[in-house]
């Protein structure tokens, strides 16, 4: 039986939450109807998602919390636990094309979170993306370096309308913040090797 990995959504935790622009001081700033303060971060409105796991699993879609929370904790996408080698403190990944893009050598960009050594084998086998294009390396570090979202702007009544899909905006570019709803979280992968399958 094929496993579900931890990161993957699930179809009861879809949630939908109407969007709007509210002013704050010459600022617009998208926000949901029904504003939380957990709802930001680092200055942007992230998606709502639940977390229970319910219904059908959605193969092709990650769930946000969990995805945030395996690259800032730099946990398995499939099994949740660490992706962390315990001997070298190194963290393992597989890269695909679609999920990567290097910035300089031994750097790069990523939305896919780490890959245990355990786990390794089994997401080659089983996972679409690998079976097309991959490689298993370990990085020294990840760290956070913007999100993957939707953008929007306001039309004359408030309402937010999307002008923008999965695109990439950097925590450096501050004044794109207020107009995103941000879905997945990119690190940069530093001091990268390439390894053997575990």
């Amino acid at each position: 039986m094929l496993r579900v990995p931890y990161v993957i959504a699930w179809s009861e935790e879809a949630v939908a939450h109407p969007l709007v622009f509210t002013e704050q001081g010459h600022t617009r700033r998208l926000t949901y109807v029904d504003p939380r303060p957990s709802d930001w971060v680092d200055g942007m409105l992230r998606a709502r998602i639940g977390v229970d796991r319910g219904g059908e699993p959605m193969w092709r879609m990650l769930n946000v919390r969990r995805q945030w929370l395996c690259m800032e904790a730099l946990l398995c996408q499939v099994c949740g636990t660490s992706g962390r080698d315990l001997e070298t403190g190194r963290i393992w990944w597989v890269i695909t094309k679609t999920g990567f893009r290097a910035t300089s050598e031994g750097r790069g960009l990523t939305n896919a979170p780490p890959t245990c050594p355990a786990c390794i084998p089994e997401s080659l086998a089983t996972c679409p993306q690998p079976q097309k294009s991959w490689e298993v390396y370990t990085a020294a570090s990840a760290e956070p370096a913007g999100v993957l979202a939707e953008v929007f702007e306001p039309d004359a009544n408030k309402v937010a309308r999307r002008t923008g899909h999965n695109m990439f905006v950097r925590y450096d570019e501050p004044a794109r913040h207020p107009f995103v709803l941000a879905t997945l979280l990119v690190v940069t992968l530093t001091d990268m090797r390439p390894e053997q399958i575990p």
